[in-house]
């Protein structure tokens, strides 16, 4: 009877039954919901976790291997920052470019598939470890590293109108080549002058080539080759240059060893010192710098350039 009387009350109340199949239905699409949720939950972990395995392969693999040189080096570009150069999104480092990439692009994709798609599309630009044995493989690069070669001891603004380049891809090919042990930078009266790690330059040597690549040293020194014994006077007078300007160069000179004063008798007599004139005799070939007038008789250096092997 108690079987048979709720039977009834079934019938007589039939939205009592479909009360109980939409409250099941309606599990069901919470259920579903609650997947979904979280599918995307993961989703986005997932991403997060791509992003930092990749930042990590882009930043710890260069400190594992990469080889430092510590040398003390002050920036040339002490009048230039006024003039603010605007360089486009390709001169930018591949680092940068990747990093620009993640910060924009993934946070905006939804699922793992589109996520793959995307990072599949950075396999055209050909982005991959730069190391010695291919550091010389991009275009410019290996001409930068040929006019450092052909120029020993350019300064940055010297090479960027040898190159032709923006200040920040410069900047960063040179940094490239010094990371690699292809270039040392060296720092010379507050400037940056660059040498190929395959010509073997003693400190002496260096400074000469520095100071060569400068008009106004370099206009003295040739004096000095082609006139030894000479004053400052009559060096002022053949280059036409002020008394104070040849005595600040000459202090300097004397304090680098390239030059001795006789002082036995006023005025003082000027000569090379032997290291500096016999490197003189030996290298006569060096191009005029860019830029410079000719100084008649410039004296030129060019190092002994060892197979890097």
């Amino acid at each position: 009877m108690a079987v048979r009387d709720l039977r009834g009350q079934g019938d007589q109340h039939p939205g009592l039954h479909s009360t109980n199949v939409l409250t099941v239905e309606d599990r069901n699409v919470e259920l579903l919901f609650r997947r979904r949720s979280s599918m995307a939950r993961w989703s986005r972990i997932c991403s997060i976790l791509i992003i930092a395995v990749t930042l990590a392969a882009l930043l710890l693999p260069g400190t594992a291997t990469a080889r430092y040189v510590v040398e003390p080096m002050t920036e040339e570009y002490t009048g230039e920052w006024h003039d603010l150069e605007e360089i486009t999104f390709w001169d930018l480092p591949p680092r940068v470019m990747i990093l620009y990439f993640l910060l924009t692009v993934l946070p905006g994709l939804p699922s793992m598939g589109e996520l793959f798609y995307a990072l599949s599309l950075l396999l055209p630009l050909g982005f991959r470890r730069v190391m010695r044995h291919n550091v010389l493989d991009d275009d410019f690069r290996r001409d930068l590293y040929r006019q450092i070669t052909t120029n020993p001891g350019a300064g940055t603004t010297e090479l960027r109108d040898l190159t032709g380049a923006s200040r920040g891809r410069l900047r960063y090919h040179l940094d490239v080549l010094i990371r690699e042990g292809k270039v040392a930078a060296v720092d010379y009266r507050n400037r940056a002058r660059h040498f190929a790690r395959n010509q073997r330059y003693t400190a002496l040597e260096k400074r000469i080539i520095a100071n060569l690549r400068d008009e106004t040293p370099g206009a003295i020194l040739g004096h000095l080759l082609r006139s030894p014994g000479v004053t400052r006077n009559e060096i002022a007078e053949d280059l036409g240059l002020s008394g104070p300007t040849v005595s600040q160069h000459m202090q300097r000179f004397e304090a680098e060893g390239i030059v001795t004063a006789d002082r036995g008798e006023r005025p003082f007599r000027y000569r090379l010192s032997a290291g500096a004139r016999g490197f003189l005799n030996e290298h006569q070939d060096l191009p005029h710098p860019v830029g410079h007038r000719g100084t008649g008789g410039y004296p030129g250096a060019r190092g002994h350039e060892v197979p890097s092997g």
